[in-house]
Formats: C-alpha cells, sequence, structure tokens
C-alpha cells in the first residue's frame, strides 16, 4: 500500500514538473496560441480586406505567396503586388520600372501589414528565435513574456529586429506586442474579428511617453500599465473575406 501512495506522488511530482516546464515552452506557447485563433486555416487560403481605404488580397497556398494591394493617389491608381519572385508596381495598367530602394521600401510596407495580420501565425517562420522571459502582469492580467529575434540568415533585411509578445495564460490569446522598428511602439487589442473561423484582431497602437526615450520596448508593459503610454493610432481591417483553396 504504501509503495503504491508513493508512487502515485512520484507521478504526481513528475506531472506537476512536466507541466511547469511546458508552460514555459515558447514554442508551445505559440502554438497554443495559433490554435486559438484558428490561423493554420490560413496556410492554404486567400484573404481580402482593407486597411486604411486600402484594398488588399493576401493567399498563401503549399509555400507559394501572392500578396496585393490596390489603391489610388494623385497619379492614378497603383496596384502593388509581391510573390516568391519579388514585388512590381504598375501604375494605372502600366509596370513601373522601380530602383532598388523604391522596391525595398514598398514591398517591406506591403508586407508589414500582411505580418502584422498574420501574428502570431507568423511566429512560427523559419527565421523566427524564441525565448521565454517571464509570467508578468498587465493590469492585474497574466501573461506569458516572449522576446522574439530572428536568425541572420533567413531573417533579411530585419533581423536584427526584436520584438516582444503577451500571451494570455489562461487561453493564450495574444493581447499585447511591442517592437522598435520605426519607433518604440506597444499595441492592445481593442477588438476581434471571426472571419471563416479565423480569428483577427484590430490595436491601438501606442507611442513612447514624452520625453521619454531611454526606456526600451521590452519594459513597455509596465509603462502601459502605469498609463504612460500616448496613443498614436489604431489599426483598424474591415470588409474582411477568406476563400480556402485546395492544396
Amino acid at each position: 500500500m504504501r509503495q503504491s501512495f508513493t508512487f502515485i506522488l512520484f507521478l504526481t511530482v513528475i506531472f506537476i514538473i512536466s507541466s511547469c516546464s511546458n508552460s514555459r515552452d515558447p514554442q508551445q506557447i505559440i502554438d497554443k496560441s495559433i490554435s486559438f485563433y484558428q490561423m493554420d486555416k490560413l496556410k492554404n487560403a486567400s484573404l481580402e480586406f482593407t486597411f486604411r481605404d486600402v484594398k488588399f488580397k493576401i493567399m498563401q497556398n503549399e509555400g507559394k505567396f501572392r500578396y496585393e494591394r490596390n489603391f489610388s493617389d494623385s497619379t492614378g491608381m497603383v496596384h502593388d503586388i509581391l510573390d516568391n519572385q519579388g514585388f512590381k508596381r504598375t501604375l494605372n495598367g502600366k509596370e513601373l520600372n522601380l530602383d532598388a530602394k523604391d522596391v525595398s521600401k514598398y514591398s517591406q510596407s506591403l508586407n508589414a501589414v500582411v505580418y502584422f495580420l498574420y501574428l502570431p501565425l507568423k511566429l512560427n517562420d523559419a527565421s523566427v528565435i524564441k525565448k521565454y522571459i517571464d509570467e508578468v502582469k498587465i493590469k492585474d492580467k497574466s501573461y506569458h513574456k516572449l522576446e522574439i529575434s530572428f536568425d541572420q540568415k533567413e531573417g533579411g533585411a530585419d533581423h536584427n529586429d526584436v520584438y516582444y509578445y503577451w500571451f494570455d495564460v489562461s487561453d493564450y490569446s495574444m493581447d499585447h506586442f511591442a517592437y522598435s522598428a520605426g519607433g518604440n511602439r506597444f499595441r492592445e487589442v481593442i477588438k476581434t474579428h471571426n472571419v471563416g473561423g479565423v480569428i483577427f484582431q484590430d490595436y491601438i497602437n501606442y507611442q513612447m511617453p514624452l520625453n521619454d526615450s531611454l526606456t526600451v520596448i521590452s519594459k513597455y508593459d509596465s509603462l502601459f500599465t502605469a498609463g504612460k503610454l500616448r496613443e498614436l493610432s489604431r489599426i483598424e481591417f474591415k470588409d474582411m473575406r477568406i476563400q480556402t483553396l485546395s492544396k
């Protein structure tokens, strides 16, 4: 009887240790978050949406991708395409001859919209390096705090960027993230969209406090909780539609 009790106690301890270890595994946290948002459905699908009066169409299928956006400006109708072959822009139906600087600028701005919309799915890209920081509180809610950096070989021009993500410890929703590309930013979820079973998010985009250029983004959760961050903009998506593609 005593041996049986000892064995059960041993298994219980092993289970507790294993559970604690798993809860701090950044890969498991990201996988559970992707499952929460049902974003695996985007791996072979097209998504259409409007963002700031610009129309986008995003396609991913068996390793192939095609990102498109359409908008009008003072020059006419602009159509951008970024795919596995590279980037091109047409103006009023005619392809433009762009220099390397413009190709980089336009392709990065298009890719950035897709990247942030497809979070947390993008956190499983081959270039991503995942690190567990700690369990923290933001406004009395508990979160797993992760640091995301990028492999120099796979990460491209932005391989030096570092991001921080906060995942709810209960359901693994990604309620906040912070980054420094283009200036220190911290985002807070304000609305979700369920589109074909996939959950997407709108955000308030915050910037650093006035007269504070020293606080690193890894500490922005504390600044947010203290109410010191300033609202910069709102990230809101409209007219979202998903179509599943055949493999």
